[in-house]
């Protein structure tokens, strides 16, 4: 693969509802969502061991989906964008990140790994539909983490005012109560920190 030119960054802009599974099922009867319109994807998540990204509230992962994968760097910009940079990865480079933690050389990566090694803290499996809607793409998720799961609306749009009106309409024409939603990864370590506790 000629890796390295399959780079690219965007603004990605997102609203998120978590959902109960009656509320899930009811989406997806709303928007006649087939079984088959589902696709697995496990993403996972890095961090260095002084917790490089989480202190910057960036998020780093590998996403592994059925036809491709991807390494992705999150930064925030502002409230509910955040800057995608994005690096498509053959098999090899998969799964050499997966048994080796070796990392291809990405720009984005080197000077990180030069101060402290990458480790995998967690993954998530993540059952996911999408259909375009209101001039934007609703997902609807269905995440296994650990020994938990869990249920969630996504709503990407082109521009955060407009987005927003969008998404909470939505909720209020299905009855759906608006919840804070914090992002997998952080739902990821919360988790895991309820565990300790």
């Amino acid at each position: 693969m000629k890796g390295r030119e399959l780079m690219h960054t965007e603004k990605e802009i997102e609203f998120k509802n978590l959902l109960t599974k009656d509320e899930f099922q009811q989406l997806v009867t709303y928007f006649e969502i087939k079984p088959s319109d589902f696709q697995t994807q496990t993403n996972y998540y890095f961090d260095t061991p002084g917790h490089y990204f989480k202190e910057k509230n960036m998020g780093f992962r590998l996403r592994v989906l059925p036809s491709r994968n991807e390494l992705t760097l999150k930064v925030p910009e502002q409230e509910h964008i955040m800057i995608e940079t994005t690096q498509l990865l053959s098999n090899v480079e998969k799964d050499a990140i997966l048994t080796n933690l070796q990392f291809p050389t990405v720009p984005f990566l080197e000077q990180i790994k030069k101060e402290e090694p990458l480790e995998c803290f967690g993954s998530i499996q993540t059952h996911r539909a999408q259909l375009n809607y209101e001039n934007g793409i609703l997902f609807f998720d269905h995440s296994i983490y650990s020994q938990t799961e869990d249920f969630e609306l996504e709503y990407e749009s082109k521009d955060v005012e407009n987005g927003q009106k969008v998404f909470i309409h939505l909720l209020k024409t299905l009855h759906i109560p608006v919840r804070h939603a914090n992002k997998k990864i952080a739902r990821l370590v919360n988790y895991k920190n309820s565990l300790k506790g």
